[in-house]
Formats: structure tokens, sequence, C-alpha cells
């Protein structure tokens, strides 16, 4: 099982096995469990993200990467994304605009509600970003300067920051609402 991982990748439909195969020589890839997804861990993800734009890998559909995944524990899981959150704090500018997306793959009884996630953590942010830079950020639901993106895959989670510039840049990078 892959500890650390960058990047969740979702094949064409019932492509799962040949997406596997594609992906064989370029970095450290797994299967998650869930039809059509794979975990994997890439050395340069811009590299990776470019070979998918130049659509090298025929049965992928869409990408996700991932800044910082860990096991999923029962206790404490908000707590691990919010010291994702105050990791990257830094990098978020006071007058861009913020989404959140809890996505989950699995069983309810690791996650029982995206939406408790998505409140807990974006809460912990706004707050965050409030005492940082004085005022709360601007939410955007439909096209956020800042995506935070949470992927549950199984026993797995991944957290990443997903900008504006890289949604335009990448279209292989899709999140399910947007």
């Amino acid at each position: 099982m892959l500890e650390k991982w960058n990047v969740l990748m979702v094949a064409e439909r019932h492509s799962e096995d040949e997406l596997f195969k594609e992906l064989i020589e370029e970095g450290e890839f797994e299967r998650s469990g869930f039809s059509d997804i794979l975990i994997g861990n890439v050395e340069d993800i811009v590299e990776f993200l470019e070979d998918a734009e130049d659509k090298k890998y025929s049965h992928l559909d869409r990408v996700v990467p991932i800044d910082d995944s860990f096991a999923l524990p029962t206790d404490n899981f908000t707590d691990l994304l919010k010291g994702c959150i105050a990791r990257e704090i830094d990098d978020f500018e006071p007058m861009d605009t913020y989404g959140f997306l809890v996505e989950r793959q699995g069983p309810k009884e690791k996650v029982s509600s995206c939406r408790e996630v998505e409140k807990a953590v974006s809460g912990y942010f706004y707050t965050l970003m409030e005492k940082i830079h004085g005022r709360k950020p601007k939410e955007n639901r439909k096209n956020p300067d800042k995506l935070i993106v949470i992927e549950i895959v199984g026993n797995r989670c991944g957290f990443g920051v997903i900008t504006s510039e890289m949604r335009e840049k990448y279209s292989m990078i899709k999140v399910k609402w947007m």
C-alpha cells in the first residue's frame, strides 16, 4: 500500500486495467479498490500533468493532484486536515476566492458525511484566514481562485489545493462539481 501519494486518477469507464498498464513506467501506482480509480506517486507532478494533457494516457478521464496524503484515522481526521491547511496557509492570498470539495469513495463508517468534513475544515480555514489577514475570505463554489480538495478513497485521504491557473492549463484536472 502506498503510504504517500500525490495523484488520484480516474480511468475512463471500465478502463482501469488499461490505464494501470499505461502508467506502469511513470511512477508508483496502485488500484484503490474502487472501480476505475487509481492512486499514485509520481516524481514530477507537472511533467505528469503535461503528459496527461498531451493524451499520453489514452484511458485517463481525469486527474486530481494531491499535496498531502495519509491513512484515514478514526479519531482525529479533521485535525489532520486542519494541519494540512495550516501548512499551506502562507500560499493563500486574502483577495483570492476559495472553494472546498470533499469527495468520498468507500464506506460511510470511515467518514459519515462529506458535508460535515467540509464544514469543519472550511470553518477552520476561514477563521485562520481572518486571524492572519484580518478579513474572512470570499467563497466561490463555481470557479474559485483556489479550490481545496479532500479526496477520501477507502481508508486513505488526499489533500490538495488546485488553483484556477492549474485548471485552465490542464483540462485533465477535473472535479465532479465543476
